[in-house]
This record gives C-alpha cells, structure tokens and sequence, in this order.
C-alpha cells in the first residue's frame, strides 16, 4: 500500500529571507495576529463534531480520542481542524463557499481575539470580530488525499470519502451540488470560476467583486493585497517600506504571495512571511526560581524563567510579566525563595502557566545548531 502524501490542514506560509527570494510581480499585506480559521461553506454546520470526516478528534500524541472535543461543528474551523463556536447570527451572515482567512479584532487585540474565538460556546462578543478573506479554495485543494501529522492534528483526508458525505450531506439538506453548497446566500456566478484550482492573482480579482455584493453588515471582507514592482531588488525594497508602515501603524509584520500559486494545503514558499523577528511555538516543561540581580531582590520568590521543550531541545525563557512570574502556591514561593536560581522541582505548579502547554516566543535567528538566539517568551499559544 501507497504511503499517504503528508499535508496540513489549511495552507501555511514559509519565511521570506531577501537574499534568497525574488518577489517582483507579488502581492503584498499585512500580517493580521488573530485566529487563523476556514469556512466551509456551512455544509458541517449543526453536525456532531465527531461525524465531520476532517474534525481533528485524535489526540496526537496518545493516538486515542481526545479527552475534550467541542460536541458540535459550526462550519468554522480552526488551524488544526477545530470548530470555532461563533454564534448564529455571526455565522448567518457567511457567503455558503469555501473561505480561507482569519479572524481578527485589530491590531494589539491578540488576546481578545483569542478569548472571543476559543471558548467552548459561542461568544456574544462576536460582534468585534471580522473575517479577512485571503482565499477562496476548491473542495478538491481543500481535501486533497493525504496525512496530517503534527504536533496538535492527525487525521487521515481522503477526498473521494469526503466528496461522498459531502453530496450526501446536501442532499439531506435539499440543496444542489456544484463543488459547493449554494443556498440564498453565496458567490454565486463568480464562484463558478473557482470551482477548479485558479493562480492566487485571479482569485484576488473575482473575490474582490464577489465580496463587494455581500449585504453591508457581513463581517467578511477581502484582505487588503497590494501589487509589488515587477523590477526584482525595487520590489524588495517595496517589501521593507511596507513593513515598517504596518509596523509603525502597530502591525506585527507582512505576508508576501505569488500571483501564480495555487491554493495547497501546505507550507510553501509561493507565501512568505516577514517580521522584524522569528516566532515557534515551544512547550512548557517546568520553571527556574529567580534570583537577586544587580537591580535588586524583584524576582526572589517569583519564577525566573520558563523552561520549555523546543524540538527535544531545552531553552530557558525569560520576558516575563510580573503577574505571569507567580507561583501557584505559598509553599512554591518559599521553595524558590530559599533556592534562588535552579531548576524548580516536580511539585511547584505556575499561576499562569500549565506544564504541556504550549507558548510561542521570539528569537533573532538561529544559531548553527539550531538553538534559538535572544529567545523570549511572547504569549500562550495553546492548539487552536
């Protein structure tokens, strides 16, 4: 038997270095720090989490059913193949057709997002969230065959399964099949142009009109692209006066795209991103106590640093909040008093923070054995 074609969930972006990168001719926008989500059109919608063929119900790192599973499917999915439980009235006002983008609450407003869009029910606070349209992917690109397997999703596609529920799925419904639902509310004519796999720059252009006709309150929008130079270096050049426009407007950073890339649920370099640092994700193994510095006993009885697992490797994070620097307990704040600097032992528990759960942080660049350089801890970044 065939090995399966290893693959993600959604399409993810790849680094863009200037030396390396010719970008003349792209698209540039800006980087949004929300949720990134896919929409599929409402065809999951008011199912069991655990009948949508592509739910992530699979604990990756036991192999057995999760221990928690949100009971029921939305239509809105997360990176890694869980529903986002927005409300019905924020979920009426979606086009019935694919939509690749994120969820955003504006620039700074990370956490907010985060709190709107991943509780275990619908969240009344939707109403300060939009979605950024990059993509409207086909069903086939969206559900090609193939093997999820990281960190936080493992799931096996099979798009001849998929395409099967999903006929079955709106015929239940009394609806008709063109690759997509289609009910009162969609893409209509445009999306037929979109039925197959089209370059990124076409899409731009029939999305923009197809967008325009939805009614005026729907959260939905295309996301702002920008045509680069078509003279390599200038476009380059391009890329960093963006950058810094987005950074001095509060942004965090850039997205980059080739005009003749076709949608693939993959990290590719056809999209590149570009921030004034690097960001991964680490998980939190334990805690150092602090210690008095030359700017005096602050950190005394306070965690001094995150300990985490970065790729079987042991990074120390600092970069710490005075509140995020809490022990759990009296009992730990004595322990790390009386042993200023060392490794916290088994029992001392964290405030703020779970051992396993996952936190991104910042670094400058690699080092040439693959350590994080000046890495600190940024926020909490547990499976979306």
């Amino acid at each position: 038997m065939a090995q399966s074609l290893r693959r993600e969930f959604l399409q993810l972006a790849d680094h863009y270095d200037s030396r390396k990168h010719d970008v003349a001719g792209w698209f540039v926008s800006e980087k949004l720090d929300g949720t990134r989500c896919f929409w599929d059109g409402g065809i999951s919608r008011g199912l069991p989490t655990e009948h949508v063929p592509w739910a992530s119900v699979i604990d990756p790192k036991t192999g057995q059913r999760k221990a928690k599973i949100k009971p029921v499917a939305t239509g809105l999915w997360s990176r890694y193949g869980n529903p986002i439980m927005a409300p019905d009235w924020w979920l009426n006002k979606l086009p019935a057709c694919p939509l690749d983008g994120e969820l955003w609450a504006g620039r700074g407003k990370f956490q907010l997002c985060r709190s709107i869009c991943g509780g275990d029910t619908p969240d009344e606070r939707f109403d300060k969230i939009v979605f950024a349209v990059y993509s409207t992917p086909p069903l086939g690109a969206i559900f090609s065959t193939g093997e999820i397997k990281n960190a936080n999703m493992v799931c096996h596609v099979d798009y001849l399964t998929i395409e099967a529920w999903t006929r079955q799925r709106l015929n239940d419904r009394g609806e008709r099949f063109e690759g997509v639902p289609v009910p009162k509310r969609c893409l209509g004519d445009h999306y037929k142009f979109l039925a197959a796999d089209q370059p990124f720059g076409k899409e731009v252009a029939v999305l923009q009109e197809a967008l325009n006709n939805l009614d005026p309150d729907s959260p939905c929008y295309l996301h702002p692209q920008t045509k680069l130079i078509d003279i390599p270096g200038e476009a380059n050049d391009q890329v960093e006066a963006y950058l810094q426009r987005v950074l001095d407007q509060g942004g965090e950073g850039v997205v980059i795209r080739n005009p003749n890339a076709i949608w693939t649920p993959k990290r590719h370099r056809s999209i590149l991103k570009y921030k004034p640092f690097q960001d991964a994700e680490a998980r939190v193994v334990g805690f150092t106590s602090g210690r008095e510095t030359t700017k005096g006993s602050r950190l005394l009885g306070r965690i001094g640093a995150l300990i985490v697992d970065y790729q079987g490797k042991r990074l120390e994070l600092a970069g710490l909040t005075d509140a995020e620097r809490e022990f759990a307990d009296q009992m730990a704040r004595d322990w790390a008093t009386s042993n200023p600097g060392t490794d916290a032992p088994y029992w001392v528990e964290s405030r703020q923070f779970k051992k396993g759960q996952t936190i991104t942080f910042k670094y400058r660049e690699l080092s040439d054995d693959g350590i994080p350089k000046e890495a600190r801890y940024w926020r909490r970044r547990d499976a979306e």
